[in-house]
C-alpha cells in the first residue's frame, strides 16, 4: 500500500506550476531530472494509458496509478534495486528534506 503522504510528496516533486495537475512537459522534465529519458511517443502513450479524464495531464489520482506501477515494478525486481535508488536519491537530497533542489544538484 502506498502511503498517501509519500504519494503527495512525490506528486509535488513532479508538479511544478501549482495547477494541481502534471503536464506532459512537467512529467518529461522530472523524468529527465531523474536521468530517465523516454521518447515523446512513449511519454504520450504512458499518459494516454492512465489519463482517465483525457485532459492530457495527470491529477493526483491518475498519478497514483503511474506511481503504483513504478513501485510494483521495483518490488518485482527485488529490494536491492529499490534500496539502491533510495541511496542514490539520498546522495542528491543532501539536507534530507525529501526534495532535490537545484542547489543540491549543482553542488554535486
Amino acid at each position: 500500500m502506498i502511503d498517501p503522504s509519500e504519494l503527495k510528496r512525490v506528486f509535488q516533486t513532479f508538479h511544478k506550476n501549482g495547477d494541481g495537475r502534471i503536464s506532459k512537459q512537467e512529467l518529461n522534465d522530472s523524468l529527465v531530472n531523474l536521468g530517465i529519458y523516454i521518447t515523446r511517443q512513449r511519454l504520450n502513450q504512458m499518459i494516454h494509458n492512465i489519463d482517465v479524464n483525457r485532459d492530457e495531464c495527470l491529477d493526483i489520482d491518475e498519478f497514483e496509478c503511474l506511481y503504483r506501477s513504478i513501485v510494483d515494478e521495483q518490488h518485482n525486481n527485488g529490494d536491492t534495486e529499490e534500496e539502491d535508488m533510495r541511496e542514490a536519491f539520498n546522495v542528491f537530497d543532501q539536507d534530507g528534506d525529501g526534495f532535490i533542489t537545484v542547489e543540491e544538484l549543482e553542488s554535486l
